[in-house]
């Protein structure tokens, strides 16, 4: 696998050419990179993955190492999330996206036959999908507002040169797209409203826009998915409610799920995230001398917790990825903390 450090400080400064520097994902990329390479020395998530909201719900992803020639690989439609019955896709209800962590308004389904990896999010404002694989890599979101797509940070990697923005139709609606150089391929990027009240934005790597803007209208707005994790939160600090959802599925038949995570918060603007990620067999989980209910917690460095709920490791983050909460209240949530009983089934989370 690279760098996932050198993609994300590439793609942190890009989005920020020209202007200042916020240091702040590149400082929590380097201490999370540095906090996945004392685990791997421990034997601990061996190419695992990091994917966690920041405070302008954005999503930074980082994805395993490659297949084995010799692994099992299964069907694209393992990278899907299970419907949601009764819910209606983001056409019929505009006003819905972004508003239920636990649903997602749309389907991408004709997207995912070059991928390996698909990491879904929902929550504060905004829905999306990334995939990633050997075939290349996308990403969609969907919002309320255009503003709510500007604040995303550009994850897939480009020269940094983005181009005039051009006018645009996907299907019959409106829209706009430009592009920014990537080697001998170009990033485009595809803006437009699929229904009044509603933005959308895919970022691909194409040869032109037609090809962008083909691609931008295969992504259907008339159903509804379950943003599902294997684990539940049943102890929450008053007035803590769930904000958002983020959930890796990938296609080796071993090991579905790769990564899920949970962000609680409250109406004081305090919020933490919690993740879990499956364990490696053999690992040996290092004994912890906290409480958090029936489980035993340690430190990761000041801001972080964490702990093993076998087949998992499982960790809460206060700081980052999180803010406002105190070592005692993070304790409280993961003792909370109810995990599914089979961890590739995702439709029975």
């Amino acid at each position: 696998m690279f760098s996932d450090l050198d993609q994300q400080l590439t793609a942190t400064l890009q989005h920020r050419a020209g202007g200042d520097v916020d240091p702040t994902p590149i400082v929590e990329q380097a201490r999370h990179r540095g906090r996945r390479l004392k685990l791997r020395r421990r034997g601990l998530i061996a190419g695992g993955v990091a994917a966690a909201f920041v405070a302008v719900t954005s999503v930074v992803l980082a994805f395993p190492t490659g297949r084995g020639s010799d692994d099992p690989i299964m069907p694209a439609a393992a990278l899907m999330l299970p419907e949601a019955s009764g819910q209606s896709g983001a056409a019929t209800r505009p006003e819905e996206v972004g508003a239920d962590p636990s649903t997602v308004h749309f389907s991408t389904n004709a997207l995912v036959d070059g991928a390996e990896h698909a990491t879904w999010t929902a929550g504060r404002g905004i829905e999306s999908v990334e995939f990633r694989g050997p075939k290349g890599q996308a990403r969609f979101a969907l919002a309320r507002s255009a503003t709510a797509l500007d604040g995303l940070q550009q994850t897939l990697s480009s020269a940094g040169r983005p181009q005039p923005r051009t006018e645009a139709r996907v299907g019959d609606r409106p829209g706009v797209a430009w592009f920014d150089p990537s080697g001998d391929r170009k990033l485009w990027f595809v803006r437009w409203q699929p229904a009044d009240g509603l933005w959308a934005q895919l970022d691909t790597y194409a040869t032109t826009q037609d090809e962008a803007t083909g691609t931008a209208a295969r992504v259907r707005f008339d159903s509804a998915h379950r943003c599902v994790v294997p684990f539940r939160l049943e102890s929450l600090p008053s007035g803590g409610r769930l904000l958002g959802c983020s959930v890796t599925l990938g296609r080796s038949q071993d090991s579905r799920f790769v990564d899920g995570s949970l962000v609680v918060g409250d109406d004081a603007g305090r919020w933490l995230t919690v993740r879990a990620q499956r364990a490696p067999d053999g690992y040996e989980a290092r004994s912890g001398d906290l409480v958090a209910g029936p489980y035993r917690a340690r430190r990761q460095g000041s801001d972080v917790l964490e702990m093993t709920v076998r087949p998992c490791v499982v960790e809460a983050f206060r700081k980052g990825w999180g803010s406002g909460y105190t070592e005692a209240e993070g304790l409280t949530i993961l003792g909370g903390y109810q995990q599914a009983g089979d961890l590739d089934r995702p439709d029975t989370w």
